[in-house]
This record gives C-alpha cells, sequence and structure tokens, in this order.
C-alpha cells in the first residue's frame, strides 16, 4: 500500500494539470463579488416585497411587537392562537432583533430595519457555506464560492434572509455545527486531545443557541453524536470512552444553554419543545390533509403527496407570498422546470461524484453527517405535512449549505476539468440574474396587483 498522502498530492497535481489556471485568490475575489450582489438584490428584496408578507412575518412581528411592549417573554394560550401562533417560539432570534425593532418602531419603521437585520444573519451564512465548502472540497478551489451563491441568490432563500423570522438564525447556527463538525472529522487523527475538547464545547455551545432560536435545532443532537462516533473510531479499535465523554460534553453543554427554556415549555404546556400545544392549536389554522383534499378536489392520497412533492419543489426556488389571502406569487412555469433540471442534474452529478471521487475517510465520514441532517430534516417535513399542508422547502434550509456544496460538486462533474470553473461561476451569474429580475418582472407586480 502506497502512502495516502502522497497518492492525494498526485490526484491534486494531475487534476490542476487538466484545469485552468486558478489565481490563488481568485475563488475569494469571486466570494466578495458574490457578498456584493447579494447585499444589493437582498435589499432590493426588503423593499420591494411588502411588510407582512413573507413567511408568517406578521404573527413573528406580533413576537417582537410584545417584547418591546411588556419586556416579558409571550406565553402562548392555545385557545387563543390567532394572530398570536409563534408565541411559543424560542426567544433568541427576537431578542437579538429586539435593539432595532425598538430604535425604529416610533418611526413605524421597525418591521423594515428587522428586515435589514435579519439579512446581515444570512450574509454570515454566505461566509460559513464558503467555509464549509474549502473544507468538503479543498482540492476544488471553485466549490466554496459556487456554494456560496447558490446560497446568496436561490430566490427563496433571499425572500427568507428579507423578512422577519427566526429561521435565518437557525440557519446560520446550523451551518455552525456543521462546520465545526467537519473540521474536527477531517483533523481527528491528528489533534490533540484538548483541540478536540474545545471542539467539542463549541459545538454543544452552538446547538443550546439554536435551541433557543427554534425547536428543528433538537435534530443537531443525533448530528452531532454520529460525529463524535466517527471521531472515536481508530485502527485499534472504537474508543468508546471517547465517544462518551464527546457525547456527553456536547449535549451537557447545550442543556447548560437552553434547560431554562425546556423547564419553562414543561411548566407551561406539558411539553419541553412546546410542540404538542402549537400542533394542538394550529388545527385551527391551517388545513388538515383531508381538509385539504376536500377543498381543493383531490381525491387520493398519492395525489396528495405528488401535490406536497411538487409545491415543495416550486418553493425551493421561490413562492412568495401570501399575496391575499391563499394567493401566492410565483415564476412562470418555465423557470420551475429549468431550476428542477439543473437540481435533478446537480443531484445525479453528486452520486456520480460519491461513486467515483477518491475521498478521504473523513470526507465519506462528514456527507454521512450531513446526511443525516438532511434525512432528519426530511423525517420532520413529512411529519407536519401529514399534520398539515405545509408544502414549504423553507423547512429543509438549515441543510442548505451542505446541499448546495453536494450540488456544486455533482454539477462540475458533467462538464470537461477546464471548463467547470466557467460553468459554476456562469450558473451563480444565472441565478443572481434569476433572483433579481425575476422579482422585478415577475413577482413584484403580483404584489402591486393585489
Amino acid at each position: 500500500m502506497g502512502n495516502p498522502k502522497r497518492k492525494r498530492q498526485r490526484r491534486v497535481a494531475r487534476a490542476q494539470s487538466q484545469a485552468a489556471p486558478v489565481h490563488p485568490d481568485a475563488p475569494r475575489r469571486a466570494l466578495r463579488a458574490i457578498v456584493i450582489a447579494y447585499l444589493f438584490i437582498a435589499v432590493s428584496y426588503a423593499l420591494t416585497i411588502p411588510l407582512g408578507k413573507g413567511p408568517d412575518e406578521s404573527a413573528h412581528v406580533r413576537y417582537l411587537e410584545f417584547l418591546a411592549q411588556q419586556h416579558r417573554l409571550p406565553v402562548f394560550d392555545p385557545a387563543h392562537p390567532d394572530p398570536d401562533y409563534e408565541f411559543h417560539q424560542p426567544p433568541l432570534s427576537y431578542l437579538a432583533s429586539l435593539p432595532s425593532f425598538a430604535l425604529a418602531r416610533e418611526a413605524e419603521a421597525g418591521q423594515q430595519t428587522v428586515r435589514f437585520f435579519t439579512l446581515i444573519f444570512s450574509l454570515a451564512l454566505i461566509y460559513l457555506t464558503f467555509a464549509f465548502a474549502r473544507n468538503l472540497a479543498p482540492d476544488d478551489p471553485w466549490i466554496p464560492p459556487a456554494a456560496a451563491g447558490v446560497v446568496a441568490f436561490l430566490p427563496m432563500h433571499l425572500s427568507i434572509a428579507t423578512t422577519v423570522g427566526n429561521d435565518a438564525l437557525t440557519e446560520v447556527l446550523a451551518a455552525a455545527a456543521l462546520l465545526l463538525l467537519v473540521s474536527h472529522l477531517k483533523r481527528a487523527r491528528e489533534s490533540d486531545d484538548a483541540r478536540g475538547l474545545r471542539s467539542t464545547i463549541a459545538v454543544g455551545v452552538i446547538i443550546g443557541l439554536g435551541m433557543l432560536t427554534k425547536s428543528i435545532a433538537v435534530l443537531l443532537f443525533p448530528v452531532a453524536w454520529l460525529a463524535a462516533a466517527f471521531a472515536a473510531r481508530a485502527p485499534e479499535g472504537f474508543r468508546w470512552r471517547r465517544f462518551l465523554a464527546h457525547a456527553a460534553i456536547t449535549t451537557g453543554v447545550a442543556l447548560l444553554l437552553c434547560g431554562w427554556w425546556l423547564a419553562r415549555n414543561q411548566m407551561l404546556y406539558g411539553d419541553p419543545l412546546a410542540q404538542k400545544a402549537f400542533l394542538n392549536a394550529f388545527h385551527g389554522l391551517r388545513p388538515s390533509p383531508q381538509d385539504f383534499m376536500q377543498r381543493f378536489h383531490v381525491t387520493s392520497v398519492w395525489a396528495y403527496a405528488l401535490l406536497v412533492v411538487t409545491w415543495t419543489l416550486a418553493s425551493a426556488t421561490g413562492v412568495f407570498g401570501p399575496v391575499m389571502g391563499n394567493r401566492f406569487a410565483f415564476f412562470p412555469n418555465h423557470v420551475y422546470v429549468i431550476t428542477g433540471l439543473l437540481a435533478a442534474a446537480g443531484a445525479l452529478g453528486f452520486v456520480r461524484h460519491l461513486a467515483r471521487a477518491k475521498l478521504d475517510p473523513w470526507q465519506r465520514q462528514a456527507w454521512y453527517v450531513c446526511g443525516l441532517l438532511v434525512l432528519l430534516l426530511l423525517a420532520s417535513f413529512v411529519r407536519f405535512n401529514l399534520s398539515f399542508f405545509q408544502a414549504q422547502a423553507r423547512y429543509l434550509f438549515p441543510a442548505l449549505p451542505a446541499a448546495a456544496t453536494a450540488f456544486a460538486l455533482g454539477l462540475q462533474t458533467l462538464f470537461p476539468q477546464r471548463w467547470r470553473p466557467y460553468i459554476l461561476m456562469g450558473m451563480v451569474g444565472l441565478l443572481a440574474s434569476l433572483a433579481f429580475l425575476g422579482l422585478h418582472l415577475w413577482i413584484a407586480p403580483q404584489f402591486q396587483s393585489a
């Protein structure tokens, strides 16, 4: 058996000889251009889409108004949930946004200001995606800016990034946790115990903050445990003591931060995540699958499942509003067809990449960790849609940095080496054009005519 490090060096040298010359700073320059364009387009979204027309935005603003007026955390009342159906949410994102909201409240610009505040969270997500992709694809210099560009310019994500809510901070914390876990796996066999312990504590802090932002962060616990299990593997055998210690530290640190919130929910609602009270109240606000099937004449469970898949795929690109009542703003159909085909090509290419690429063991482990997060989010999404029709891809966006990296890796495998930088950056440019031009050509007129 040869030296794995030398084999990798030869593989990188061979790939670089076939690729177009890359200036060492070119990917970072591309990232800077992406950030500048993102800020311009995101501000355009924040100013163009009417206030209160983001997903559940009015209810999130009600939470902020309560904090500003009452100076205490709200209590969710299942008997009277409307319009306070977000009062069960953890408070961190709202508390972070409160100063800007309070400062502009007298000028009746509070909502708009908070939109700009959440925009900053998603700006951080762009940088985290770049770092995440650079860790997972160290030999492909154009994968990090391509993945960052997908996160920056996906129209639906731009809409989420520029409306009041707790999704943006949730995504940032999930991305930070994944980045730390991947970095830990990368150096697990060469790092000392002290460095591994610091990483474990940091992951616990991030998960704890995530639990104080949105309850979906509970899914990061099993993801962190799986990463700890991979890191505990060694040639001499599985190090059970190391695994149990790191899993316990991550869990303990997270619970130290968010335990008070879980205890409060248990006392108020009999449920540490407050999900039962919310779901019971939500029945009066959103149609159940049976009600939805009757209202829209959906004749079978399979037809309902197809409708959920179709809406989810469309909302991954962009479904905006509601514009008025139950009416939403859409792109033309051909936009969804093109982006769907592009996503399918990237997914197939990623499967090909996993099958053919000579990945280091830690890279495969990292993708298993990311895959577990995707599966858990999908399971939560399916469970939610078995209770209500909520086919919104934003519920899957905590895995967006991993999905964007996988898409970029998959897309480039479909083209010759010398064309890959141009294909990836061209794709980012087209996505940015769709985000900006599509907003003004198709989305904004639908809001204006409402």
